[in-house]
């Protein structure tokens, strides 16, 4: 067996971009499925965090934020309260779970568009 022949048969056994990329996106998914699960189970949530939440929206709190920024100061306290909210407990198992998803949606959808044929390509299917 020649160096050119066994350099065909190493390029024959690769296996297609798509199917690496489809291969990365059910790994994606299954490990970010199951780390949110085990998020889920051992994750308790923090009442530590909690007290600190109910004084972060008291009347007051929202008013002397009003006073130094603004509306927007107020908005955007808001949205960091709630993003901060995304990544402690409970929260952080659906956080992950929602990104596993995605990314894996995205994994799919790549790979998709690579099984096809390239636009420079002729359409083997037609062909036929």
């Amino acid at each position: 067996m020649s160096d050119s022949d066994s350099h065909s048969a190493a390029a024959e056994e690769r296996r297609p971009l798509h199917l690496i990329i489809y291969y990365w996106g059910v790994g994606i998914l299954l490990i970010g499925l199951t780390a949110a699960l085990l998020i889920y189970v051992f994750a308790a949530d923090d009442e530590a965090a909690d007290s600190a939440r109910q004084i972060a929206s008291g009347k007051m709190y929202e008013h002397n934020v009003a006073l130094m920024g603004g509306k927007f100061a107020v908005y955007a306290d808001q949205f960091n309260q709630w993003f901060d909210g995304l990544w402690h407990g409970r929260s952080l198992a659906y956080t992950v779970a929602v990104l596993a998803v995605t990314i894996s949606l995205v994994c799919f959808w790549v790979a998709w568009i690579a099984s096809g044929p390239l636009p420079s390509q002729p359409d083997e299917r037609r062909e036929r």
